[in-house]
């Protein structure tokens, strides 16, 4: 914190709750010797969060200091994406990421932090592979065709493969609640609300970061369509087109989107 210019009485302030902490094992219902941490932050502290990010931060920038980048996003160098101890590494060739991976992997030992090798995976885009074994933490690191990142699916393929799973969980979410979309004593403007708020919400989780084809939009509205119709309660066999299915819902829900 005193490389971020912060006051001393502050960062005396903050090490006071941490200089005498403590703590035990509880184990069937038995209290074990109690013995002095030294390591991490409180759990459960509000502090905590952004004590965390401080240290990480001044991590990446040490590990990041003779590092320039090659991916650029809107005339923007980037070379990684944070949330919380999520790291996304962006190299643009081989020797930039083995590089990348060798300073982070050295700043955070220095800092008494260790890289879990078990949970770092490797993605190209390129149609070329990887030629070179990557390590880190002295483990060979594993390449994969997509990976999950904050919940959501990062392929080689584009989105197609999140935009499926998500189709597939929406469908489970819409099946679940077949009751409350039978239930003639709930309007329908209340199953139009229902429907967003716990049905489409999940289809569209992280959509503003979707690659969008023509064969993906064509899924989303399919998507889309079929939840509104289960709760309409029209069949594709009634030949109504899809048009008189978006008037319907605007007749209910006047500042209804449509996707």
């Amino acid at each position: 914190m005193k490389k971020y210019n912060m006051s001393q009485k502050l960062i005396q302030t903050i090490k006071q709750p941490y200089t005498k902490a403590s703590s035990a094992v509880l184990l069937q219902g038995v209290v074990g010797d109690w013995f002095h941490t030294s390591v991490g932050v409180r759990q459960g502290c509000l502090l905590s969060p952004t004590l965390f990010n401080i240290f990480l931060e001044r991590i990446m920038t040490d590990a990041l200091e003779n590092h320039n980048g090659t991916v650029s996003i809107g005339g923007r160098n980037i070379t990684n994406l944070r949330f919380a101890d999520h790291i996304d590494r962006l190299p643009g060739n081989e020797d930039e990421l083995a590089n990348l991976v060798s300073c982070l992997d050295d700043t955070s030992r220095k800092y008494g932090m260790e890289i879990s090798a078990g949970k770092t995976e490797l993605m190209t885009n390129s149609t070329t592979p990887f030629t070179r074994n990557i390590v880190d933490s002295g483990q060979q690191l594993e390449t994969v065709n997509q990976f999950k990142y904050l919940g959501a699916i990062i392929s080689e393929e584009g989105s197609k493969a999140e935009v499926l799973a998500r189709a597939a969980q929406t469908a489970a979410a819409l099946a679940k609640l077949k009751p409350i979309w039978n239930d003639r004593n709930i309007s329908l403007r209340s199953k139009l609300k229902l429907l967003h708020a716990l049905v489409l919400s999940i289809f569209l989780y992280a959509c503003e970061s979707w690659t969008l084809t023509a064969e993906l939009q064509k899924k989303i509205q399919a998507v889309e369509m079929r939840c509104t119709r289960r709760v309409l309660g029209i069949s594709y066999t009634d030949h109504i087109t899809n048009e008189e299915v978006r008037r319907t819902v605007k007749q209910h829900m006047p500042t209804t989107k449509t996707y």
